[in-house]
Order: C-alpha cells, then sequence, then structure tokens
C-alpha cells in the first residue's frame, strides 16, 4: 500500500494516521476493505510496527476501521460524519 507520509508533518503514526484517514474519506479504500497487518505496512513504509499500530489504533476509536479479535481490520462500513462547524455566536 502506498501512502504519502509527506503530506503532514508530526510524528510518523500521525503520519500514517492522516494518510490512511485521506484514503478513507476520498473512497479509495471502500467499505469492508481489508488494510494490511500491522506487521506488513510497517514493513512496507520502513517504520516500526508500533507506528502502525498507534495509526490504526486511533482510526479504529474514530471509527473508520474495524478490528477483530485476531482477525483482519478493514475499513467500517459507513464513514463517520464530518463534525458540523460550531458557531462561536452564543445563541440568541
Amino acid at each position: 500500500m502506498l501512502l504519502n507520509l509527506r503530506e503532514t508533518s508530526g510524528p510518523l503514526y500521525r503520519r500514517v494516521y492522516h494518510a490512511l484517514k485521506g484514503m478513507i474519506r476520498a473512497g479509495r479504500l471502500g467499505p469492508a476493505t481489508r488494510v494490511p497487518s500491522t506487521r506488513a505496512l510497517a514493513r512496507d513504509l520502513g517504520v516500526s510496527r508500533n507506528t502502525v499500530m498507534l495509526a490504526y489504533e486511533q482510526l479504529a476509536a474514530e471509527g473508520y476501521l474495524v478490528s477483530r479479535h485476531r482477525g483482519a481490520t478493514s475499513v467500517a462500513g459507513v464513514p463517520p460524519p464530518r463534525l458540523a462547524a460550531v458557531s462561536a455566536r452564543p445563541a440568541a
């Protein structure tokens, strides 16, 4: 899997997270699509497995990925909705 880790800055796990999230939001990884194992993706990217695990855990916590115990990790069926912008003005 090719991920562009140079589009964002910050810790490496956040770069992996943003790259995967962008692919999911853009529809390049559709619902129920299996993502590579943490070991395989870490090897492909040349990063530690912990880096990929942190990114997967964050995506799962936000509802983008579904992980089954001792099973494959895949894209969730319905991506979470985007948060609406909140007005800074108090209601009248």
